[in-house]
């Protein structure tokens, strides 16, 4: 990560100090502290500020899961129903040889039915603390068989198909100290996604073929191209939704019909501000108002697209 200033890092680990002295408020292997530090992270979503730094080592994975918990409890108040999940931080047998810097898999969020919208939707370019663009990728849950499936092509069957899927999550993580397990506590950073229309899939090889060999673009309005690339370069779809559906399975959260599964960033991240979170020259700031990803090969009738409208004030 490239940061611009001498002043810019010096606030930075003024930042990450002044938040570990407020985190050890907290003892974070008590439940009533996991409790509170939970609902209070409500305030920093409110708000659109990150929260105080979870020192490194400081909290389990299991504990990070309870205070999680807590704060997707508090989150169903004003955010509607559990959509669906999200699923993050692996590579394809990443975690085959054990647990991987405090983690025993990878990590999985909640997403609420007002954080989806439809394609076209509308969100502000002063939404959060930190969002970005990016190009995910989406399936569908046709039936509870999902969570006792065990081929590939009976995990397809249970789904109803795979959805153009862009997430705009609130990175609410501060920019120094965060870790993996401290972003399970904060639900993964959940807040918004936006969908296409479901393509519907059948449980053959000739679908897995598909699902494993699309391209994707990302591109605003002016049709500039901003972003490509390849399913195969980033993830197997089926792949991700068994190791999905198995460490929902251990959190206690079997998927049902109707849930959306977040599969992903496939390769593109376009933040919609200048940030100290990401090198620019990697994943530079969105340009412009209406940002299209577009599925190619994917959909035998063509290619298929979901976009969203970030607003900006006038000047």
């Amino acid at each position: 990560m490239k940061y611009k200033s001498i002043f810019e890092i010096v606030l930075i680990y003024f930042l990450a100090w002044s938040g570990l002295a407020s985190a050890q408020n907290y003892d974070l292997t008590n439940s009533e502290d996991q409790k509170r530090l939970g609902i209070s992270f409500m305030n920093n979503f409110n708000e659109a500020k990150p929260i105080t730094v979870i020192p490194a080592g400081e909290l389990s994975e299991q504990n990070a899961y309870k205070i999680a918990d807590y704060y997707v409890d508090k989150q169903l108040e004003t955010r509607g129903n559990i959509a669906g999940y999200k699923i993050g931080t692996f590579a394809k047998g990443e975690y085959d040889n054990g647990p991987v810097d405090g983690l025993s898999g990878p990590i999985t969020a909640v997403m609420f039915s007002n954080g989806i919208h439809e394609s076209g939707a509308h969100i502000s370019v002063d939404c959060c603390n930190m969002s970005f663009v990016e190009a995910d990728f989406g399936a569908v849950v046709k039936s509870d068989a999902i969570n006792s499936a065990k081929s590939d092509l009976e995990i397809l069957a249970a789904l109803s198909g795979f959805i153009p899927f862009i997430e705009m999550p609130d990175i609410i993580q501060p920019v120094v100290g965060g870790t993996n397990v401290s972003n399970i506590a904060t639900n993964y950073d959940f807040r918004n996604a936006i969908i296409g229309d479901l393509i519907a899939t059948e449980p053959t090889s000739e679908w897995i073929d598909r699902l494993n060999n699309f391209s994707f673009t990302m591109t605003n309005e002016t049709g500039e191209l901003l972003a490509e690339g390849k399913i195969e370069n980033a993830y197997e779809p089926l792949y991700r939704v068994r190791n999905m559906r198995d460490r929902l399975l251990l959190r206690g959260r079997p998927l049902k019909a109707g849930d959306i599964l977040s599969l992903g960033n496939m390769g593109a991240i376009r933040p919609l501000k200048e940030n100290l979170y990401f090198d620019a020259s990697v994943r530079p700031v969105f340009r412009g108002n209406i940002a299209t990803v577009s599925y190619i090969d994917l959909d035998p009738s063509g290619p298929a697209t979901v976009s969203v409208v970030i607003d900006r004030p006038a000047h």
